[in-house]
């Protein structure tokens, strides 16, 4: 017996197999990238791709069509919260670029205890955690940038270059986003900034376009904001190329200019209006918005493989309304071909938000032929009379659409009886969401990984020996003001807008005003300079602390 093991085993290496460990996770030694690249497909159910691929090739009559990401997904990642197993947008994505799970509505914040799943450190309750485009624009001297479709102040965006307890305070947010000296800002939402703001993003020497698609495409520099639309951009399938870029065209201009800087890059890409598809349980926006955000990441994949010291990583910050390819009524499944999944939204070229505002603003016996004209489809007499019967009624919150009785969501199921897609809900949903990562190296995670050590990977690329960069970075650019300034005169001012905290000690005093990166010394009486910190102070409304750089004390000095 022993005899026939010893032969099978040096038969086995001989034949070259020998059995190798299996690991998965992170790779333990990464060579940084000069450039990285993070990709996020908001609200992207992993069922999604597949989808979208055979939609594609049913609009494309072609078998031999597949999703550019196809080959570079190597895992899943679990895109958990502190005290839940179903993300929201803001904390998805803060666990992904400061490494620190927190709860529905944080924005790159330490969370406060709360029904906790994971554990948590109630004396850094809402503590700004730094994020790697800090990281990376502080420590390595690297351009920043983001390109989305929805507001920038939006929680993927925010919580790339913002933090806060409560996501919805836009203009909380967009002040620091205006403070944080990015080299590329574009996206939708220029309704929100006000003239502080637009004299913060010049006064840094950027160029800030709002509507004006030409000014953006002509643009040659190496700082901008382009911002199109008071609200979001358009959804894909309704976008004028005369009046706004594409995704794909704004992940192009943006490397383009940031890949100026000799220190390289770090890009936040972002197909945010994949998510506002699902929650509508709209399948035309939902399809042919990942399958433009599949063409963006084409567009960072030819300028990497062209560079060669670029990473890219591409996933999901958590899936919603979990699409499926084949729905409740699809019977005898088997044996049926892609007609009966696509044809009845073929010749439809109308997302239903837009197809609902048309069909408010035309009279009502005009209703069937401009449905007909955008979508192609004939509506049926029941179909109509619910229709008619909402007229009136309009959802202002996307995330509730599918939720209420409004005539968007009519639209979406008239769309919907069309095709056999399904979805079990317009919500968030809690499962592993897909990864992709394009490494010149090869290097790369796989397997199942959690949000925090895809963090650490994204330090890695970067250039930090791990996470704990960023847990130290946080300790120099957000003390909280009690602590830092102990034993000084303390007074926190309201403001019309934000409040100020004031500062005294050694007859000096700091003006540190909230969510701006300029801080005023008083220098004589009546006389005071600007010091510029590297990341804005936060203030944090929840527990009345300030968030601020830790070489402030020094001026007092």
């Amino acid at each position: 017996m022993k005899k026939l093991l010893l032969y099978l085993a040096v038969l086995a290496a001989a034949c070259g197999c020998t059995a190798k460990k299996i690991t998965t996770g992170a790779p333990e030694k990464v060579k940084p990238s000069k450039n990285v690249i993070l990709m996020l497909s908001d609200g992207t159910s992993t069922s999604l791709l597949a989808a979208t691929r055979w939609y594609k090739r049913y609009m494309h009559d072609t078998l031999d069509l597949p999703l550019a990401l196809d080959p570079y997904i190597c895992g899943l990642v679990q895109s958990r919260l502190s005290n839940s197993v179903i993300p929201d947008s803001a904390p998805g994505m803060s666990g992904y670029t400061c490494g620190v799970p927190s709860q529905a509505g944080n924005i790159s914040i330490y969370p406060a205890p709360s029904h906790d799943v994971l554990p948590t450190d109630p004396e850094k309750a809402y503590q700004p955690a730094a994020t790697v485009l800090e990281a990376a624009r502080t420590l390595k001297n690297k351009s920043t940038g983001i390109v989305v479709t929805t507001i920038f102040p939006h929680a993927t965006p925010a919580a790339t270059a913002a933090h806060g307890a409560v996501r919805g305070r836009y203009s909380d947010l967009a002040r620091q986003m205006a403070s944080q000296d990015l080299n590329v800002m574009f996206g939708g939402g220029h309704g929100i900034l006000d003239d502080e703001m637009r004299g913060v993003i010049k006064s840094a020497g950027a160029t800030l376009i709002e509507d004006d698609v030409d000014a953006f495409r002509a643009f040659d520099g190496e700082k901008v904001w382009a911002l199109f639309n008071e609200d979001i951009m358009d959804f894909e399938i309704d976008r004028d190329d005369a009046d706004e870029p594409s995704l794909s065209e704004m992940t192009a201009k943006a490397l383009g200019i940031l890949n100026k800087n000799p220190n390289g890059f770090f890009l936040m890409i972002e197909g945010s209006k994949v998510d506002y598809g699902a929650h509508s349980k709209d399948p035309v926006e939902t399809l042919t918005e990942f399958e433009e955000f599949d063409n963006a990441f084409k567009v960072a994949l030819d300028f990497a493989k062209k560079d060669g010291n670029t990473t890219i990583v591409v996933l999901a910050d958590h899936g919603n309304s979990g699409i499926t390819l084949g729905d409740a009524n699809y019977r005898q499944y088997a044996t049926k071909g892609a007609d009966s999944m696509f044809v009845g939204i073929k010749d439809c070229h109308t997302s239903s938000y837009k197809m609902s505002h048309l069909l408010k603003e035309c009279r009502a016996g005009d209703i069937p032929s401009i449905f007909k004209e955008n979508t192609g489809i004939d509506l049926k007499p029941a179909e109509l009379r619910a229709i008619l019967s909402c007229m009136d009624r309009t959802e202002g919150d996307y995330m509730q659409v599918s939720n209420t009785w409004n005539l968007q969501n009519v639209i979406c199921g008239i769309y919907t009886l069309r095709t056999h897609i399904g979805f079990t809900s317009g919500n968030h949903t809690g499962e592993d969401v897909f990864l992709a990562v394009y490494n010149p190296r090869g290097e790369r995670p796989s397997g199942i990984i959690t949000n925090t050590e895809l963090n650490d990977y994204l330090c890695k690329e970067l250039g930090f020996p791990s996470r704990q960069a960023l847990v130290d970075l946080t300790g120099q650019l957000f003390v909280p003001h009690l602590q830092l300034f102990d034993g000084c005169g303390l007074e926190v001012v309201p403001g019309e807008n934000y409040p100020t905290l004031k500062v005294s000690a050694n007859g000096r005093e700091l003006r540190i005003p909230a969510f701006q990166s300029e801080v005023y010394v008083s220098e004589t009486e009546g006389s005071e300079r600007a010091v510029h910190t590297p990341c804005p102070a936060v203030y944090m409304i929840e527990n009345g602390q300030f968030y601020v750089d830790k070489s402030l004390k020094e001026l007092l000095n």
